[in-house]
């Protein structure tokens, strides 16, 4: 027999006659093999296309809106007042009362490296778009139906106050970009390996650095993980990498303000929360508590936010020695407005909730302004409520260009392109129905056999997982509506994380 060479051909042969004559079986000739693998390449990419065609259509839909978005208003919504305050607290020289320091210490990056207020709008509109994909990824690789997962992230692709806040200069795309990342490793994989489990631990500890509701979220998702049985060494690992940034931030913030926490502006948000419904005859309160109930009749009374940061607020003028008084004295007017006017508070709790399943966009007299987060018409009032000036990086204010009709154009957009409030219930819905048929399962008696009995395991323990992932899904998005309802106030700005939590749920 004839010996093989390197070169000798890569297609089947065959030994025929008496010498052993090499023939190589029927087939492409060598000279045609690159055109065949250059056709095999061209047919995988068109069954690619095809595969996710609804969700390029809609990523490149989001890329438009977004690019529009960043001609049309230059650099950035930066008018509001956290966006001032990130800004200032970008120094990183101490923790901030009442905000985290997560997104400033995001700010310091960008601006160390050179970037200005619209290189943050920029990579904030990027990072969404990357969220986006992941989550399409994620179902995907989950076997959902590619139409199925595209339409779950539409959402996020193409909701028009989705794009807004992605261009103010706030916490809430940062917030998002964390969350997603931790979701997307600690549901990958049937049993998430241990470096995914840490990381995602970490992720979430983060994201409660950017906003504090991402601490409740992160307790969540250590009963996820107790649901999904991936083992003890696991769950201490998630619980550790959760905790360390959490400890090490709240350090600093001891070193700072002599006391452990995340921030300490708690006391007057929860005043700011309950003095709305007070009815302080009904309270057992001090002569210099009493100074804290509002002249005005319920009816009447303002929104929260007023009785937290006006200076005509009750708090703010209250006659104590010291901020641990006055904390101490606003934290008991609440425990007693929630202790004797139970009923009036979680009424007042649940409607808000209720709000943000409603059609349209109605904004009561006590909400936050929706206005706030709609594509501006001229240019904002160049000072806060505080007379502080709106600064950027380079400690000057930055000149605003709006370009119109392209501004018009998303103007435009906005009153029919949000995600209606029903949708979102029905995605939070079909998400929990799914976790209790999905949970239900077991082996059957009858099923005889090692192998038979091992897939039927498999199955349920598929579903299980199933079940635990809609339901971290739908708690998630459930928390992040009602803690800000039981703490802060209604604005639509808290309801935009579920856009990427109830959806890939359902």
């Amino acid at each position: 027999m004839t010996a093989l060479s390197d070169e000798s051909p890569a297609h089947p042969i065959r030994l025929t006659g008496q010498d052993s004559a090499l023939e190589p079986v029927d087939g492409p000739a060598p000279a045609g093999a690159p055109q065949g693998r250059a056709a095999r390449a061209r047919a995988r990419l068109r069954h690619f296309a095809g595969r996710h065609a609804l969700f390029t259509v809609l990523l490149l839909a989001g890329l438009a809106l977004r690019a529009l978005t960043l001609y049309a208003y230059r650099p950035a919504f930066e008018f509001y007042g956290d966006s001032y305050a990130y800004i200032r607290l970008s120094t990183l020289q101490r923790p901030d009362p009442m905000r985290p320091a997560g997104y400033p210490a995001f700010l310091r990056l960008i601006s160390e490296a050179g970037g200005d207020l619209w290189v943050v709008t920029l990579v904030q509109h990027v990072l969404a778009v990357l969220l986006a994909v992941a989550l399409y990824a994620l179902l995907v690789h989950r076997r959902v139906a590619p139409p199925l997962a595209a339409l779950a992230a539409a959402p996020l692709l193409l909701d028009a106050y989705q794009v807004v806040i992605e261009h103010f200069v706030m916490a809430e795309t940062l917030f998002a970009t964390l969350l997603v990342a931790a979701v997307v490793a600690l549901m990958w994989s049937p049993r998430p390996p241990v470096w995914a489990v840490a990381l995602a631990g970490l992720l979430f500890g983060a994201s409660g650095l950017v906003r504090t509701i991402g601490v409740a979220i992160g307790v969540l998702a250590l009963g996820y993980i107790l649901l999904r049985r991936v083992g003890w060494a696991r769950l201490a690992v998630f619980a550790v990498a959760l905790a360390a940034p959490l400890a090490a931030y709240a350090s600093w913030f001891h070193s700072a303000h002599g006391r452990y926490a995340l921030t300490g502006g708690d006391a007057a948000w929860m005043y700011g929360r309950v003095a709305p419904i007070a009815e302080c005859d009904r309270l057992d309160l001090s002569p210099r508590q009493l100074s804290l109930c509002s002249p005005h009749p319920v009816s009447e009374r303002p929104d929260p936010s007023y009785y937290v940061w006006d200076r005509n607020s009750p708090s703010n003028n209250l006659d104590v020695a010291d901020v641990e008084e006055r904390d101490r004295l606003l934290n008991d007017f609440t425990r007693q407005v929630i202790t004797r006017q139970t009923g009036d508070y979680l009424r007042m709790v649940g409607s808000e909730v209720a709000h943000y399943f409603e059609p349209g966009r109605r904004v009561g007299p006590r909400d936050w302004p929706d206005a706030t987060w709609r594509f501006p018409v001229g240019d904002e009032p160049a000072y806060l409520h505080n007379n502080e000036p709106l600064l950027g990086f380079d400690g000057d204010r930055p000149e605003r260009v709006i370009v119109e009709p392209y501004a018009g154009y998303l103007r435009d957009y906005q009153k029919y392109g949000y995600t209606p409030g029903p949708v979102l219930a029905a995605a939070a819905g079909l998400g929990l129905l799914a976790c209790l048929m999905a949970g239900r399962g077991r082996v059957p008696l009858g099923v005889r056999g090692q192998r038979a009995r091992e897939r039927w395991r498999a199955l349920v323990g598929e579903r299980r997982r199933l079940s635990a992932d809609c339901l971290f899904l739908v708690a998630a998005g459930m928390a992040i509506l009602v803690v800000p309802a039981a703490t802060v106030c209604f604005d639509y700005r808290y309801m935009l994380p579920v856009l990427f939590l109830f959806p890939p749920a359902a």
